[in-house]
């Protein structure tokens, strides 16, 4: 059974990304095959949800290690980098 699973999404990445087919997440979250991924647009400075988002199914993912810009080495070696691949859901 596919579960629902929230994501932030910045406003400046919302519009650009939702085409991915690819994208890299913190794995601070259990997640298997076929699970949803909703991105749901973030404004960071006001903190505060738009009300936008849209819904990705998971196809197929890997848990890596590797050091990246966007999170710390700490947080990587405690948790990891889920890479996704993703397919437009249809609920």
């Amino acid at each position: 059974m596919s579960r629902i699973i929230e994501i932030k999404m910045p406003v400046e990445y919302f519009e650009k990304d939702r085409n991915n087919r690819l994208e890299a997440r913190l794995a601070k979250f259990k997640l298997a095959k076929h699970d949803v991924i909703r991105f749901r647009e973030w404004n960071f400075k006001k903190k505060i949800f738009t009300g936008r988002y849209f819904d990705k199914e998971v196809v197929d993912f890997h848990k890596i290690r590797k050091a990246t810009r966007f999170w710390t080495k700490k947080d990587l070696l405690k948790y990891g980098i889920y890479v996704l691949e993703l397919q437009d859901w249809k609920n």
